[in-house]
């Protein structure tokens, strides 16, 4: 069941220098419970999408429906009022610095009118929740950045939401860090049934936790699909601009007789090339290799430069799909 429809969603700025479209006919259907990464590089309408979907940007056209409501027609205080069930956390955390853990918290239940009392045992659930309840009285300035981040997350649960928008929310912090808030929000996923939004321009974050993924370039839907066949399958260029090594491009790997291997399910971890080497007697030159945990499923990658000699290069291709390895070519 789609907890969140994007129908035709289209975003026009009026600018001195015309008209910009930043979005442009977006349609996502984002299934209750699930992960869903929205990806895409710098300037492709990411932080756009997600005004968007909680309307504190208004589409130019096109719907937003939120379970069994239209949000675009609503009156501002339904909004609000839906709002509440479509909480956020954001790269800064934005925490009030004149408040402890706690109090940060309690501030959305306060907003609500929600007895202190039930408020600050609630708040203390959910610090206990993402492993804070030893930094109940602790000042944001006495944190780390991601005990800062886990602060906002308990803050963002305390309106009991149905979906979780994380806007780059892991973009401040060190790879360690990262990959601790990301298992904490996979753990609040499977605990709580939440619905999570990850936008991101970070491939890594969206391999880790995301189950499916719409990958978002120049305002427009690019690819869109399960995370793992997206990363071992990428169709358009914006997806391999995200999926390649350190996010390089073909060129930086150029040459006629390139190819790029994915290795997953049970090939991830057998000795593929060198059993291909074995059976064609012709060695290949390694370029690039590596593994990745793609959503719990280990995944390798490894881009290799053929022989020259056409019939051999011929012979290891079909050798490599005889094993039902995913295999492109690298255009020059």
């Amino acid at each position: 069941m789609a907890i969140l429809k994007l129908e035709g969603l289209t975003k026009t700025f009026n600018t001195k220098g015309g008209e910009v479209h930043a979005l442009s006919d977006i349609n996502i259907d984002i299934e209750e419970g699930e992960i869903f990464g929205i990806i895409g590089m710098s300037g492709a309408g990411k932080s756009t999408l997600v005004r968007c979907i909680n309307l504190l940007e208004h589409p130019t056209s096109g719907n937003v429906k939120f379970i069994d409501k239209e949000l675009t027609t609503l009156s501002k205080k339904e909004l609000n009022l839906e709002r509440r069930k479509i909480s956020m956390i954001f790269q800064q955390f934005n925490l009030l610095m004149q408040r402890t853990a706690l109090k940060n918290v309690c501030f959305p239940l306060e907003l609500q009118g929600v007895p202190k009392a039930e408020a600050e045992k609630k708040a203390k659930e959910l610090l206990e929740l993402v492993g804070l309840a030893d930094r109940a009285n602790s000042y944001p300035s006495q944190l780390s950045g991601g005990q800062k981040q886990r602060v906002a997350i308990a803050r963002a649960l305390a309106t009991d939401p149905k979906v979780l928008l994380c806007d780059e929310a892991t973009s401040a912090l060190d790879p360690k860090t990262t990959r601790s808030i990301l298992e904490l929000l996979k753990d609040i996923n499977q605990k709580l049934g939440l619905t999570i939004i990850v936008i991101t321009h970070e491939m890594a974050v969206v391999q880790k936790i995301c189950d499916r993924v719409a990958v978002i370039d120049g305002g427009n839907i690019a690819e869109m699909g399960k995370t793992q066949e997206i990363f071992a399958k990428p169709k358009t260029e914006a997806t391999r601009r995200l999926v390649y090594p350190d996010g390089q491009m073909e060129e930086n790997f150029s040459g006629s007789s390139l190819l790029r291997i994915v290795f997953d399910g049970p090939y991830a971890y057998e000795p593929v090339i060198a059993n291909m080497i074995l059976e064609t007697g012709e060695p290949v030159n390694i370029i690039y290799a590596n593994m990745q945990d793609v959503n719990g499923l280990a995944i390798g990658q490894m881009i290799v430069r053929l022989p020259a000699d056409e019939d051999k290069a011929h012979e290891m291709i079909k050798y490599l799909k005889s094993k039902q390895v995913t295999i492109e070519e690298v255009r020059e």
